[in-house]
C-alpha cells in the first residue's frame, strides 16, 4: 500500500540537487526561490501518468512517486501532473527543513482536483504552485492582493474575508481569469492521497496535456491544440499533422512515449467504461 511519507525519498532529492547542481544552504527566502527555479523546468505533462494507468489498473503502482519522476526526468524530460509535482516539491522542501504543507484547491471543473503547497518563513506564508509551474513564491496577505509577473502572465491572488478563502487568477494585457481557490488548511496524507488516486480518472485524462516555461513564455498543447504565449501576445497552432514530432522536438520526449500514451487513451477509456466510472461531460456524448 503506497504511503506519502517525504522523509522516505531522500535519495530523490539527492538525485534532484545533484541533477540541477544545486547547493542549498538553509532554509530561507533565497534558497526557495533557488529550488523552485530549477523546479519549474520540470515539465507538467500527463504522458507518464497516461501510460502508468493503462499499466496498472489493479495497482498501486501508477502513483509516481518522487524517485520515479526525478529518474524519468533525467532520463526522458518528462515531468508530472500536481499531485506528483507537488509531492515531490514538498519532499524537497522538508528534506532542507522548510516548514510546510499541502492544500487542497477546487477549480471549474470540481472540487480538490488541483493542489499546491505554503512555505511558512520568517512568520509569512508563501504559496508555491509547481502544478501552474510558478517559478516564484507568492507571499499570502489576506489585507493585500498580491501580484507576481511570469515570462507568460500575470498572476494575482486575493483574499475572500466573507468565505475565508484565496483566489487565484490570472491575467495578461487582454483579460484576467479565474482559476481556482483554496483554504489555508493542511491536507492530511491520506486524503491527499485519496485525491491523487481520484484523479486518475478525472476527464483531464482524457487528452494529452503538456505544459512548459521558457525564458520568453510559456508553450501549452492540449490534444491536438498549442499554445505559446507571452505576457503580451500569443499563437496558436493545430498540431494534428505532426504530433509526436511536435512534442518531442518541443519538450524532448521520446515519440515512442508519445505514441503509447495515444494508444493507453483508449485502453483507459475503455477500462472506465467496462467499471463504470466514465462520466461523459456534455462535449463528451
Amino acid at each position: 500500500m503506497t504511503k506519502l511519507i517525504p522523509k522516505n525519498f531522500t535519495d530523490s532529492v539527492l538525485n534532484f540537487n545533484d541533477f540541477f547542481k544545486l547547493k542549498i544552504q538553509r532554509p530561507d527566502l533565497l534558497s526557495l526561490k533557488k529550488i523552485l527555479e530549477k523546479f519549474a523546468t520540470i515539465p507538467y505533462e500527463n504522458i507518464s501518468k497516461i501510460i502508468n494507468l493503462s499499466n496498472n489498473w489493479k495497482n498501486d503502482q501508477k502513483i509516481r512517486l518522487p524517485d520515479t519522476v526525478i529518474n524519468e526526468h533525467a532520463q526522458f524530460h518528462l515531468g508530472g501532473t500536481c499531485f506528483s509535482l507537488t509531492f515531490f516539491l514538498e519532499t524537497i522542501l522538508i528534506h532542507h527543513g522548510f516548514v510546510c504543507y499541502p492544500v487542497m484547491a477546487d477549480m471549474n471543473a470540481g472540487k480538490n482536483i488541483h493542489c499546491a503547497i505554503i512555505t511558512i518563513l520568517d512568520n509569512i506564508q508563501y504559496l508555491v504552485d509547481p502544478g501552474y509551474l510558478l517559478n516564484e513564491p507568492m507571499e499570502m496577505n489576506p489585507q493585500i492582493a498580491r501580484f507576481y509577473r511570469t515570462s507568460s502572465v500575470g498572476v494575482e491572488l486575493q483574499f475572500n474575508e466573507e468565505t475565508q478563502e484565496y483566489q487565484l487568477f490570472t491575467f495578461n494585457k487582454e483579460n484576467m481569469k479565474w482559476r481556482y481557490k483554496f483554504r489555508d488548511a493542511a491536507c492530511p496524507k491520506d486524503e491527499f492521497l485519496k485525491h491523487w488516486q481520484a484523479s486518475f480518472t478525472r476527464s483531464s485524462m482524457h487528452g494529452i496535456c503538456l505544459t512548459k516555461i521558457q525564458k520568453e513564455g510559456m508553450i501549452y498543447i492540449h490534444k491536438n491544440f498549442m499554445r505559446e504565449t507571452t505576457f503580451f501576445s500569443k499563437k496558436n497552432y493545430n498540431i494534428k499533422n505532426n504530433y509526436a514530432e511536435t512534442i518531442n522536438k518541443t519538450f524532448g520526449i521520446n515519440k515512442n512515449l508519445i505514441e503509447q500514451a495515444q494508444e493507453a487513451l483508449n485502453l483507459n477509456l475503455d477500462m472506465e467504461k467496462k467499471l463504470g466510472l466514465f462520466v461523459p461531460r456534455k462535449k463528451d456524448k
